[in-house]
């Protein structure tokens, strides 16, 4: 085996690559240093969802409520339908729908009509007329083919027969060129009306299969409500069977993976503070790690009751362990604190979290390849630099670069562990 994690003779944990595995990770390791201790100014805060981050999920329509999918903390995807409504509004526009897809079958029939040349009376008669005049015309032809027929006939009957396909013609585009035109006027109309009313059902939420007439037999007054993004439900106001009004909010839905933290900082110590500054949050919830932030809005009233102004921090919030709500510690990094000498600083890239710990690798001088696994309690980081509060002491070398691929070699020797 050439990599994994072992137990040594004191029970701590430790980490042993193979020379090879020892090469490939690119080891990089350095000492613990000492650097001025960063002043910080030390608040109460509140957790509260980025508003930016925030939003209400809203019917377009009343109604009653049909069903509600979610409750108070699921995660939610974007589209995910939460409820569903039953809407008179939409119930009466399914009835629209359906008359006016009926009168657009209605005018597609006429117009099919019409070019079939269907129906057409004074075609027809001036047709039958045509058609005796030319019969006419050949009878005298061959008439006079046998000598039997005067002259004058025939040009009687070419004239007759002229003017009854002059009429034939004549009639044949008037009726043509007019019923076509209205029955097509009237497809159009029929198609229009269809489309508006189905892009307004669409608009409001409802289903509607495009380029599909629509299905009358199902429950037409269903319109479903849909988280407008993914997230968490923060807030639910309604429940089955309560009545709801268009453009009233049902659903809060928060991405909490970033959040707000607003401290409450005294009348006196406001002017250490501008959008920018560094700052780390504390929280029971977050055991002995910090979280980093800066200053991202100031208020620019204070409160008249406790004198203190409302200071923003938005806080990455990857694992969600800060909740709305959460009463926290906030402590700013005003500059440089002379008073309390200097503190123990280590590269960010050296800390790593395996499950709820912290920790950083050790290499122990005595064995080549081997790496202690030392858990520490870390503080808020400054220039690439996270502050050990507990775990470490100056002159102790630990792994920088090279840490995450440590990380990795003892969760695969745990795995194996598990696995006997």
């Amino acid at each position: 085996m050439e990599a994994g994690e072992q137990k040594d003779e004191h029970g701590d944990s430790e980490v042993k690559l193979s020379p090879e595995a020892l090469a490939a990770a690119g080891i990089e390791i350095e000492g613990i240093t000492q650097r001025p201790a960063v002043a910080l100014l030390k608040v109460t805060g509140t957790v509260e969802a980025n508003q930016q981050q925030t939003q209400q999920a809203t019917p377009l329509v009343g109604g009653r409520i049909e069903r509600v999918h979610v409750v108070l903390g699921d995660r939610v995807r974007a589209a995910q339908v939460l409820a569903v409504i039953s809407s008179p509004q939409i119930a009466q526009m399914h009835g629209k729908l359906h008359e006016s897809e009926t009168q657009l079958q209605l005018a597609e029939r006429n117009l099919q009509r019409v070019l079939r040349a269907e129906n057409r009376v004074a075609v027809l008669q001036a047709k039958a007329r045509l058609d005796e005049a030319e019969a006419t015309l050949k009878r005298t032809r061959r008439l006079i083919e046998l000598g039997a027929g005067a002259g004058k006939d025939l040009i009687a009957s070419e004239t007759a027969y002229k003017t009854a396909k002059a009429e034939y013609d004549f009639q044949s585009n008037i009726s043509l060129n007019r019923e076509t035109q209205e029955a097509r006027a009237a497809v159009e109309t029929a198609r229009v009306d269809v489309s508006h009313i189905r892009d307004e059902m669409r608009a409001l939420g409802a289903p509607v299969a495009e380029g599909e007439r629509d299905d009358h037999r199902n429950d037409t007054s269903l319109v479903a409500v849909r988280a407008p993004a993914a997230g968490t439900i923060t807030e639910r106001l309604v429940n089955v069977g309560a009545g709801v009004e268009a453009g009233k909010p049902l659903f809060t839905i928060a991405n909490l993976s970033n959040v707000w933290v607003i401290a409450n900082v005294p009348e006196a110590q406001i002017g250490l503070l501008h959008v920018g500054t560094p700052a780390e949050v504390r929280s029971t919830a977050l055991g002995g790690n910090a979280l980093g932030g800066a200053v991202s809005y100031i208020a620019p009233q204070l409160n008249e009751d406790t004198r203190t102004a409302g200071v923003r921090v938005a806080i990455n919030n990857p694992n969600e362990k800060l909740k709305a709500g959460m009463f926290v510690e906030v402590g700013f990094q005003t500059g440089t604190d002379t008073t309390t000498g200097e503190e123990l600083m280590v590269k960010a890239d050296a800390i790593q979290r395996i499950g709820e710990r912290t920790v950083v690798f050790i290499p122990k001088e005595d064995e080549p390849g081997a790496f202690e696994v030392r858990e520490v309690e870390v503080g808020g980081e400054t220039d690439g630099y996270r502050k050990i509060l507990s775990g470490l002491k100056l002159g102790d070398r630990v792994v920088t670069k090279g840490s995450f691929t440590l990380k990795t070699q003892m969760m695969k020797g745990e795995m194996g562990d598990h696995g006997h």
